[in-house]
């Protein structure tokens, strides 16, 4: 395992990887992994998120680990099938994931821990961008991103 903390456009990212998995991608420093030494993988990680933000990746060579009850689980990985550039409505993910409650999918987002590399910037509100973590600003650029380098194939 490896952690560290970079600068993004975002500000700054804390990462936990072990080979090619992400366990943990978010602001805050945690400080229980800091144990964990910083190397080549970390970096590696560290560079795809800036060509990301620089609107020059889609693809990430790193697979996040989704731990936790069963319905946190199931929404976040329905969330990493919505392809760059595409959209989906907090109640369309829901049906999706078999939940009757789009803000019960609304608050498991709002938990995710591995921004970016599970794109719940991409799941919106039928009466415009919803919530993000990170704030409403940060999910405007990071759509924006996305859909100037892959498009927008669903008119959102």
């Amino acid at each position: 395992m490896e952690y560290g903390c970079f600068s993004t456009k975002l500000g700054k990212l804390c990462g936990l990887v072990d080979g090619g998995k992400v366990f943990y991608l978010d602001t805050l420093d945690v400080h229980e992994y800091r144990k964990h030494p910083q190397g080549s993988v970390i970096r590696l990680l560290e560079k795809e998120l800036t060509e990301y933000l620089d609107g020059k990746r889609q693809i990430f060579s790193f697979k996040p680990v989704v731990q936790g009850p069963y319905l946190r689980r199931r929404v976040l990985e329905e969330v990493t099938r919505i392809p760059c550039g595409k959209t989906i409505t907090y109640k369309e993910l829901a049906v999706s994931a078999g939940i009757r409650s789009p803000r019960l999918v609304g608050r498991i987002l709002s938990e995710n821990n591995i921004l970016i590399i599970i794109p719940c910037h991409r799941v919106v509100s039928v009466k415009g961008l919803g919530g993000y973590k990170l704030g409403v600003n940060v999910k405007k650029m990071l759509l924006d991103i996305e859909r100037s380098m892959c498009g927008d194939g669903n008119g959102r």
